[in-house]
């Protein structure tokens, strides 16, 4: 998300972005930007940085998202989905910029998905949970300077090779790799460059608030597998379905998660892509790299 946001802003606007990243991710970045490589959960840094650059929108895309590991690694989930949001949540208010922060559905429970912005959460993970606390922090100290995205299953084009279970599918197919994949863990996958839009669409707009950001269609993740090996012309064969329970997991994923965009849709005039126009899209930036 942060590479497409980054990206889009350079292409469409006169912003001076500056970029804060804890590794060098962005190689790429135009030479008038500066960049702070930084362990971004130290609060004294950040606070001098926001006080030197006084920003007037400040994007967070930092978090752990190894749902997983989140399980294992608390403390480091704690601190980079819930401490980090609410300390740029209390830093909005001492420098007056409008702060954006992406959130997930994992939130909910997954009985009785898609979600709307209003439902109450009840997360089932460790990594849910974190992101709910980092939620309820923004809320509570930047209500009315703060926007909050909930998405799921973010999928795109990565220069330096983030991985996630779009790519991580087509990786494997490419290789011709057995892949066991449960017919559960429901969604709408969400293209990064339609969150990029998105957030320029919120930043130009001034809107606050909870907003879903999620792609069309609801797909569990064997159909997703499927989807992809179709449109890449791989091996279907290769692709096993087998029960979400069978799948042994340190932490529990919603079974029917995902957003309903329809907010999104309205007030800020977004369409989002469905999963095949996203893959096709995927596959034609992937196909352009490799030339």
């Amino acid at each position: 998300m942060a590479e497409a946001t980054y990206k889009f802003l350079c292409r469409e606007t006169d912003y001076n972005i500056v970029l804060l990243s804890s590794g060098s991710e962005y190689i790429n970045k135009r030479k008038q930007d500066a960049v702070y490589t930084f362990d971004i959960r130290e609060k004294k840094t950040l606070d001098f940085i926001l006080e030197d650059e006084r920003p007037d929108i400040v994007v967070n895309a930092a978090a752990m998202t190894d749902v997983d590991g989140c399980e294992v690694n608390k403390k480091m989930a704690m601190e980079m989905n819930a401490i980090l949001p609410e300390s740029l949540a209390l830093f909005s208010n001492k420098y007056k910029y409008h702060l954006i922060t992406f959130s997930t559905d994992y939130i909910f429970d997954g009985k009785k998905g898609p979600y709307l912005e209003d439902v109450l959460p009840n997360p089932l993970s460790y990594y849910g949970k974190s992101k709910l606390a980092g939620e309820n922090a923004v809320r509570i100290e930047a209500s009315k300077n703060s926007t909050i995205i909930r998405t799921n299953v973010v999928y795109g084009n990565s220069s330096y090779n983030k991985t996630d279970f779009i790519r991580w599918v087509i990786d494997a197919l490419k290789e011709e790799k057995q892949l066991k994949i449960i017919d559960g863990q429901w969604c709408n996958p969400t293209l990064a460059d339609d969150i990029a839009k998105g957030v320029f669409k919120i930043i130009e707009k001034k809107r606050k608030g909870i907003y879903n950001f999620a792609g069309r269609g609801y797909y569990n993740r064997y159909q997703i597998a499927i989807l992809i090996a179709e449109i890449f012309g791989f091996d279907k064969k290769l692709i096993t379905k087998i029960p979400s329970s069978a799948l042994k997991q340190k932490a529990v994923r919603p079974e029917k998660g995902g957003l309903i965009n329809l907010k999104a849709e309205t007030s800020l005039g977004m369409k989002f892509s469905d999963l095949e126009t996203g893959i096709i899209n995927l596959k034609h930036q992937l196909s352009k790299d490799s030339k």
